[in-house]
C-alpha cells in the first residue's frame, strides 16, 4: 500500500526489490511530485495502487524526461570512495544503490548527504 507519511527518518527513497532482493527499481520523493503534478493523485486509490502503477503514473508525467537512465544508479561495496563521489557529482545523481556483483541484490544506499556528514563529521 502506498502511503505518504511523515519522514522522520529523512528517507529520500526506497529500493524496489525482486522476491531475491535483486534491485528492480528505485521509488523516491520525485516520484510523489510526480504524482502531484496534475493533481493526479486526487484520481487514484492508494489501497489498490501497486508501487509499479506509481511508477509508470509519474514518469508519464514526466515524460519530456529522460528519468529511465538516472533512476537506478548503482555501485558495489568494493567501489572506492573517489569512485563513488565521482558518480555523485554526475547533475541528476543523488544517491547510489548499493549492490551486490553479480546478483544486484541490494545492500543500501549512499547519498550526497552521506557523503557530507562523513566528512565534516
Amino acid at each position: 500500500m502506498l502511503r505518504l507519511i511523515r519522514n522522520k527518518a529523512q528517507i529520500s527513497s526506497i529500493p524496489i526489490v525482486d522476491d531475491n532482493d535483486s534491485l528492480l527499481d528505485i521509488y523516491c520523493r520525485s516520484d510523489i511530485t510526480a504524482l502531484a503534478k496534475d493533481r493526479a493523485y486526487t484520481r487514484l486509490n492508494f489501497d489498490e495502487m501497486t508501487i509499479h502503477q506509481a511508477l509508470q503514473l509519474g514518469q508519464d508525467s514526466y515524460h519530456s524526461y529522460d528519468l529511465r537512465s538516472q533512476r537506478c544508479q548503482m555501485c558495489l561495496r568494493s567501489d572506492s570512495l573517489h569512485k563513488v563521489m565521482e558518480r555523485l557529482a554526475n547533475p541528476g545523481v543523488r544517491r547510489l544503490v548499493v549492490v551486490e556483483a553479480g546478483s544486484k541484490r541490494v545492500e543500501g544506499i549512499v547519498s550526497l548527504s552521506d557523503i557530507f556528514k562523513f566528512f565534516l563529521g
